[in-house]
């Protein structure tokens, strides 16, 4: 499918080229716009390499590993005030690690 999406894009670059040539000897305003055809082929072949692309890619693994832990929030709470984790706590540990280690090695 990606293959036939590309055959087309080329074509329509080769009919472009094509048209520009003939238009180039006539005096005419509309020179720089490409005709309908080719637009519509270079957004066919488009189309097809990128539905290829995505067929071919197979399953996809899930983004979130398996020690996930839901996020719920209280039922007095709204969903605005969920509590999230993030890098602050992983962050101050390792803040609080560093600073114990100095301890140690001031006193030795």
């Amino acid at each position: 499918m990606t293959s036939i999406g590309v055959l087309l894009v080329l074509h329509s670059a080769f009919s472009c080229q094509q048209y520009r040539g003939l238009v180039s000897s006539m005096p005419s305003e509309l020179v720089s716009i490409p005709p309908t055809d080719v637009v519509v082929e270079v957004g066919l072949g488009f189309l097809l390499c990128l539905v290829g692309q995505l067929v071919g890619v197979g399953s996809v693994r899930p983004i979130v590993g398996p020690k996930h832990k839901p996020i719920v929030a209280p039922p007095y709470q709204t969903r605005d005030f969920d509590k999230y984790n993030h890098r602050l706590q992983a962050l101050r540990k390792q803040q609080q690690q560093q600073q114990q280690q100095q301890q140690q090695q001031q006193q030795y």
